[in-house]
């Protein structure tokens, strides 16, 4: 063997050796979200999670098992397309079941929408999996390109909803209702925050904690893909207004001839 092949094949056992010894940092288990009764079932397509319901009834857990099921802090966050007229004064109110608060009214996290960067940095933490805009806003402009008229978002107006403690796992994951309906494009994510163990000592005892934000994974997002029944985009409102303003204009003329 030569010298060369040698030294990779000591490095190479050096550093499994490091990698055995170094201490374990807890795994981000991913929030996941998905919808519930009456809500049709929705489900993970690779990219993110869509629902035709516009006001859907639904639900996050907590993937992985490196955190056992235990009390968490519960961070909602509506992210609503600032192309939509009022995107960015939007008042709703969310239901939480298994929550520490039963219901929570929207708060605008900020005046200047989302537009570039992580979710998390936009909101002032640091959470894994990483939510970049890429991963949401081509969706969401995909989904207007199929309404007629619809002019593009570049970015989303974020609402927040802190629903205090909550307990992941089992018959505890936390269920949402809302008589809201909301937008196209609209995507719907969540963080918690948790304290786990590290560094565990010979009694059995945890003797370090880590504390982190998890994130949703970004396919795990819910998406609203469905309209208002019923109810036409304000951009239609307008061209239909004044295509009927045509036609009235039309035939006083031919009256007048």
């Amino acid at each position: 063997m030569s010298f060369r092949a040698h030294r990779f094949a000591g490095a190479a056992l050096v550093a499994a050796i490091l990698a055995a010894f170094a201490p374990q940092q807890a795994s981000a288990d991913a929030l996941h979200g998905s919808c519930v009764l009456s809500t049709a079932a929705c489900a993970d397509n690779g990219q993110i999670t869509p629902t035709p319901d516009t006001s859907p009834d639904f639900s996050f857990w907590k993937a992985g098992g490196s955190t056992p099921a235990a009390q968490q802090h519960f961070l909602m966050a509506v992210l609503i397309p600032n192309s939509v007229m009022g995107a960015g004064a939007e008042s709703f109110t969310i239901n939480g079941t298994y929550t520490g608060l039963s219901s929570v009214p929207s708060a605008l996290h900020s005046s200047t929408a989302w537009t570039s960067g992580f979710l998390d940095s936009y909101l002032g933490i640091a959470a894994q999996p990483n939510n970049p805009i890429g991963a949401w806003l081509p969706l969401t402009q995909a989904l207007q390109l199929a309404q007629p008229y619809a002019p593009l978002a570049t970015g989303f107006y974020v609402y927040t909803l802190d629903f205090g403690t909550v307990t992941f796992g089992g018959t505890t994951n936390p269920i949402f209702t809302t008589a809201f309906d909301f937008p196209t494009g609209t995507v719907i994510t969540a963080f918690s925050y948790s304290s786990v163990c590290t560094k565990y000592g010979k009694d059995g005892k945890c003797k370090k904690y880590e504390s982190n934000w998890t994130a949703t994974a970004n396919s795990a997002a819910l998406q609203i893909t469905g309209n208002k029944t019923g109810v036409p985009e304000p951009m239609t409102l307008a061209l239909l207004g004044a295509g009927l303003g045509g036609i009235g204009l039309m035939r006083r003329k031919r009256k007048a001839a």
